[in-house]
C-alpha cells in the first residue's frame, strides 16, 4: 500500500475512533464474505460498523484518541467494530461470536477511557438496548394515563346502572 494511502487509511479511522461512543476488538479466524457481510449488515442495523485493517494501521489510528486502551490487545487477525449503541452493539457481536463456531471471537471493549473485558461485554449484551429501553418508559408513562381514562368511566357506568334500577322501580 502506498503511503498517501496509508495516511489517509489512518485519517479515516482515527475519525472513526472519535465519532464512536464505544469501540469492540474481535479476533477473527476463516470468515468468509457472506458471513462478514451478514455480520456487517447486522451491525449496520445497531448503528455499527464492522472494520477489517492492519494492526500497524489500527495502532497510529487509534493513538491520541478515548481508545488508546485497547492498543495492547491489536494483535492477530483483528476487526474493530466501532459502535454508536454499546448495548445494542455488545448484544449483535456476542450472539454472533457464539454461533459462529469460533470464526469470531471478543478480544476486548473500549468505553470512556477504560478496556472492557469479555464477562463485562457479556454483560452489557444482556441489558436492554436504547430502543427497548425507550419502549419501557413510554409505556409506564402510558399506563397511569390508561388507568385513569378507566377510573373515570367507571364510576359513569356505576350511575348508568343505578339510575336505571332506579327507574325501573317506579
Amino acid at each position: 500500500m502506498e503511503k498517501s494511502k496509508k495516511s489517509e487509511v489512518i485519517a479515516k479511522m482515527k475519525l472513526r475512533f472519535e465519532e464512536s461512543e464505544a469501540v469492540f476488538a474481535v479476533s477473527q479466524n476463516k470468515m468468509t464474505v457472506a458471513e462478514t457481510e451478514d455480520l456487517r449488515k447486522q451491525l449496520r442495523g445497531v448503528s455499527s460498523s464492522y472494520l477489517v485493517s492492519k494492526n500497524t494501521l489500527a495502532r497510529i489510528g487509534v493513538k491520541g484518541t478515548d481508545f488508546e486502551c485497547i492498543l495492547p490487545h491489536l494483535s492477530g487477525q483483528t476487526a474493530l467494530v466501532f459502535s454508536k449503541d454499546i448495548t445494542g452493539t455488545a448484544k449483535v457481536i456476542s450472539e454472533y461470536a457464539s454461533k459462529s463456531e469460533d470464526k469470531i471471537t471478543l478480544v476486548c471493549g473500549g468505553y470512556n477511557g477504560k478496556v472492557l473485558s469479555v464477562a463485562e461485554i457479556k454483560t452489557l449484551a444482556q441489558l436492554p438496548s436504547m430502543d427497548e429501553l425507550r419502549a419501557k418508559i413510554i409505556a409506564v408513562i402510558q399506563t397511569p394515563a390508561q388507568r385513569m381514562a378507566t377510573l373515570s368511566q367507571a364510576p359513569a357506568s356505576q350511575i348508568a346502572r343505578v339510575l336505571k334500577a332506579y327507574s325501573e322501580k317506579q
